[in-house]
């Protein structure tokens, strides 16, 4: 069984299409206001309680958990046609002899690496068959399976197996059957999936069958057409009493009456259903979605917690993202992905506006412009300044004088020369404007500072598997659209993403940087050892970034050296507890290490774990061996993949 996709199937599902037919139902037991605030549910927070839709898709498979879907016939009772849980949508097709079933979560119990973590008991069957059960060693957790297979001996290939199991807020039940042979074999030919989900009082039952390699093939012009006879001659198996009546009835109610006089009076204004359900709950707790032949665009929830996160250093933050794009051709296209936040500690909003015009996918080929508002930079050179001028008597500690706003514009072409190579040049410019001026004219001291440098950056991928390396180097000219800084800065990087079975990790980061050339000590200002105030994400930021370390020392040293290292397991030491076990999904370990001008090595040590709620992490520093500060830091996981 754990060789039978080595041994049976020697192409993978690369290139296969399926017509797939999908069915859902769902039953609203239970069901109270905050399922408006959960993403996706608000669409079935009121109104009928059982709800069914179809959809038949065609489905490009590059893996069997890797695939592009296009829905091209549609009926649903929900409101809008809106997807309800589409996050289930994962699970009527499980990846069976991967190391996880379900992209990168949960354990596969017929993959050899994680035949560690189940129990196995055999039972003898006819026809050269045996069913296979399988339960968790651990103590009951998110990422582990129980159930049963059955199993042809010859060859190992599973015939049709059974899951039950807990993840990211749902129990489900997954009974799949699969393909008779070769490649076909990896992939479902039946599934059905039935889903508990229980949050804060709402509980809501709901079944989803999926059926592949349907007989009939629409054609690839037809999209998410919303039509019932059509999927009445499309459904491969036939509807349930139930199920029947409730899709007639809705159809019924919304068939338009073309005997019925128009009526022209202007209908009565309802603020709750035009305000509050309408205006303000699609937008606040739904995606805004609009696509066309050749363009996208796309809101991300307004109100969704996974876009808060907090640090003891940098305290509370909000970020949210929008994304469009608009294409000539296959290899012509704009994208646009801003951001924008605000960090309520600094009272202060961030945004970051990139435009790119991809002109050579395949060789990333892009032309980009980035506009941003950056960190609040500072150095304490200024305040040193000051005081030498005037003398050390002034009581300048508390008016801000060493901090500065810093808007910037980059301008750049990035290419991948060869498959070893990839260069990004351009020209970058900062404005930096003082945050106290009033106090720095009083000191006689400068309110703005100007930069314009050319960039190079150039990034080697020597080994397909080894560490990127990377070589940044920026040049200030004096002169130039009021430029007043003259510096040279010269970065080396190496970082590796190691992935190890079964969906273990390793992040590993070195640099050193350094200014050759610097006429004014006021600003300096790396690419790969900054402060960030929005921190990107777990996985992103908090292997390359120190969590305790104080905003100023980013800025006052003319190089540094630093080493990030992570590793993430999802049994590492939480997940072998009782009962908080049953909840973690990841966990990780940190240490990091710095050497800056005027200071002693500075190191971080770090736990960090992820479960359904929360990502948590807690840091302790030292400089050599002395305890230095302990902090934490938390984002918010709930509804991340809905």
């Amino acid at each position: 069984m754990f060789s039978y996709r080595r041994n049976f199937t020697p192409n993978d599902v690369y290139g296969f299409t399926s017509n797939v037919y999908i069915k859902s139902n769902i039953n609203v037991w239970r069901r109270n206001p905050t399922l408006w605030l959960i993403p996706t549910m608000y669409s079935i927070a009121d109104g009928n309680r059982y709800l069914v839709s179809e959809s038949y898709n065609k489905i490009y498979f590059n893996d069997v958990d890797n695939y592009e879907a296009q829905r091209q016939v549609c009926y649903s009772t929900i409101r809008h046609n809106r997807r309800a849980m589409p996050t289930v949508v994962e699970f009527m097709t499980p990846d069976i002899y991967d190391v996880s079933l379900y992209k990168d979560h949960v354990l596969s119990p017929f993959n050899r690496h994680n035949r560690r973590y189940y129990q196995y008991h055999v039972l003898p069957s006819i026809n050269n068959n045996v069913i296979i059960e399988f339960k968790p060693r651990l103590p009951s957790n998110t990422q582990l399976v129980s159930g049963e297979a059955h199993v042809y001996v010859p060859t190992g290939r599973i015939i049709k197996a059974i899951f039950r199991g807990e993840f990211d807020m749902i129990r489900f039940r997954t009974e799949t059957v699969q393909g008779d042979e070769g490649a076909r074999s990896l992939l479902p030919k039946e599934c059905r999936t039935n889903v508990v989900f229980k949050f804060m009082g709402n509980q809501i039952y709901s079944t989803y069958d999926a059926i592949y390699d349907c007989p009939v093939d629409l054609p690839d012009s037809l999209k998410d057409v919303f039509d019932l006879a059509l999927m009445d001659s499309v459904r491969p198996i036939p509807l349930t009493a139930q199920e029947r009546h409730v899709l007639n009835e809705y159809a019924e109610r919304h068939k338009p009456d073309t005997t019925e006089v128009v009526d022209t009076m202007p209908r009565k204004f309802n603020f709750v259903k035009d305000v509050l359900q309408d205006a303000i709950g699609d937008n606040l707790v739904t995606s805004i979605r609009y696509e066309s032949e050749h363009a996208y665009m796309k809101l991300w929830p307004i109100l969704n917690p996974q876009y808060v996160s907090y640090s003891s250093r940098h305290g509370l933050a909000y970020k949210l993202k929008f994304g469009a794009r608009y294409h000539f051709n296959a290899h012509r296209f704009f994208e646009f992905y801003p951001w924008v936040g605000y960090n309520f500690k600094y009272r202060k909003p961030y945004f970051t506006l990139p435009l790119y015009f991809n002109y050579n996918p395949k060789r990333n080929g892009q032309v980009q412009v980035i506009y941003g508002n950056g960190n609040r930079i500072g150095n304490s050179y200024i305040l040193d300044d000051i005081k030498h001028e005037h003398g050390d008597t002034l009581h300048i500690d508390d008016k801000q004088l060493d901090f500065f706003d810093d808007d910037y514009l980059t301008i750049s072409n990035n290419v991948v020369a060869y498959d070893w190579l990839e260069i990004t040049s351009g020209l970058t410019y900062h404005h930096r404007v003082a945050y106290n001026p009033e106090e720095m004219a009083r000191f006689g001291k400068p309110q703005v500072f100007n930069s314009f440098a050319p960039m190079l950056s150039l990034k080697l991928r020597p080994w397909r598997r080894g560490p990127v390396l990377s070589v940044d180097y920026e040049r200030g000219i004096k002169g130039v659209l009021d430029s007043d800084i003259d510096y040279e800065r010269w970065e080396f990087d190496s970082s590796i993403k190691y992935d190890m079975k079964p969906l273990r990790k390793i992040n590993a980061k070195v640099g050193v940087g350094f200014y050759s050339r610097k006429k004014n000590s006021y600003f300096v200002d790396y690419n790969h050892f900054r402060d960030n105030k929005l921190p990107e994400g777990w996985d992103d930021d908090w292997t390359g970034n120190f969590q305790l370390l104080q905003s100023r020392l980013y800025n006052e040293s003319d190089y540094y050296a630093r080493a990030n290292f992570s590793y993430e397991s999802q049994f590492l030491f939480m997940s072998w507890l009782p009962l908080l076990g049953h909840y973690m999904e990841k966990e990780r370990f940190y240490l990091s290490a710095l050497s800056i001008a005027h200071t002693r090595p500075y190191y971080e040590i770090g736990y960090g774990l992820t479960t359904r709620l929360v990502s948590l992490g807690f840091f302790a520093s030292f400089l050599n061996t002395e305890f230095q500060d302990f902090g934490c830091k938390f984002t918010f996981e709930l509804f991340r993949r809905w």
